[in-house]
């Protein structure tokens, strides 16, 4: 009886000859695995065997038997070894077979499998400074180390990031990671790799890219939602710059929000109604001068006010709407004193 060595825990493959001397199975091993799966041991035929028994003899002395039966030269057998308990274990794994003349044959191998825990990320715009250069985020459970690859506007590699935490969580569970990048570029999208000790990987691509699409206001009558035609040259100049937009970035399907805003002058409900009516006759102006991609509105009546005018003040200037472009799908890329506000978001059909 000989024993062979399948060390695979980083890779998750392994591959051998159970039996040095040219015996009559092949194997492969998928070591490593999800929580809620099984290692599986692959074995392959090399002669025909008439009966087949595996005996698995854990590290912690747990025990395992399992009968394949009958394996035909060619045949392919796959085994589920243990009973996904998680983490790392080694077995110690024996075959005893009977050859088609009758011959009986054993054989012994080692090998370590893993059945990891999956990591869960945690993350939200707060905890992204683009301008440090800095992502946060949490994870499920502890983590060994973290890489980031950071794509820019054009689609090409931009910048990289490194960091190791030591299976250790700091107190309030924010892992930091910072990246490099030229002076001046624009991100597109984070891709975030995890990995733990006992090699368990979790990737998570986040797209921040947004643009605000800085326009001279239309200027909206008192509880009116209708553009006046002396104000269309202002969105065609807005149009101008979404195109230009679209045409250097596209490497990610766009949608157009569009959040209308009232005046403090009359009752709440109502204003959130002529704010909502507002972004839509934008919306649709946009798209009559030919816009193709999703366009989003929402109004958001007196609550994200550009002059602070106080309540009942009849200011012009907060009559107006905010056009930004973002990923399609995505959430709607506003800041600041729009968070401070549930906006209900539809698409212009």
């Amino acid at each position: 009886m000989r024993v062979v060595l399948l060390i695979c825990i980083l890779v998750g493959v392994g591959v051998g000859v159970a039996g040095a001397d040219g015996g009559p199975l092949r194997f492969r091993m998928r070591s490593q695995v999800p929580q809620g799966e099984k290692p599986i041991l692959e074995l392959t035929g090399v002669q025909a065997v008439t009966s087949l028994t595996i005996d698995l003899a854990r590290g912690d002395g747990k025990k395992f038997s399992v009968r394949p039966g009958a394996i035909a030269a060619g045949q392919v057998v796959t085994v589920p070894i243990g009973d996904g308990a998680p983490g790392k274990a080694t077995y110690k794994c024996t075959f005893s077979a009977v050859l088609a003349g009758g011959q009986k044959w054993t054989d012994t191998v080692e090998f370590e499998t893993a059945v990891t825990l999956p990591i869960k990320f945690q993350y939200d715009v707060d905890h992204l400074d683009l301008d440090k250069r800095v992502l946060q985020f949490k994870v499920s459970r502890p983590i060994d180390k973290a890489s980031l690859v950071v794509i820019g506007e054009d689609g090409k590699e931009l910048g990289k990031g490194d960091a190791a935490y030591a299976d250790k969580l700091p107190a309030d569970g924010w892992l930091p990671i910072g990246w490099t990048q030229p002076a001046g570029a624009r991100v597109l999208t984070l891709k975030l790799r995890a990995v733990a000790s006992d090699g368990a990987v979790a990737l998570l691509d986040l797209t921040p890219w947004s643009f605000e699409v800085e326009h001279e206001d239309v200027n909206f009558a008192t509880d009116s939602a209708t553009i006046d035609p002396g104000e269309t040259a202002k969105l065609d100049a807005s149009l101008a710059k979404i195109a230009e937009t679209m045409k250097r970035v596209t490497v990610v399907k766009m949608q157009l929000y569009v959040a209308g805003h009232t005046d403090t002058v009359g009752p709440n409900d109502k204003n959130l109604r002529l704010s909502q009516a507002r972004a839509l006759a934008i919306a649709k102006y946009f798209r009559s001068k030919g816009l193709a991609i999703p366009i989003a509105v929402a109004g958001y009546g007196e609550e994200v006010l550009k002059v602070h005018s106080g309540q009942d003040k009849d200011e012009r200037a907060n009559r107006r709407a905010d056009y930004v472009l973002g990923p399609a799908g995505g959430t709607p890329p506003f800041r600041g004193a729009y968070n401070k506000f549930r906006a209900s978001w539809s698409v212009l059909k």
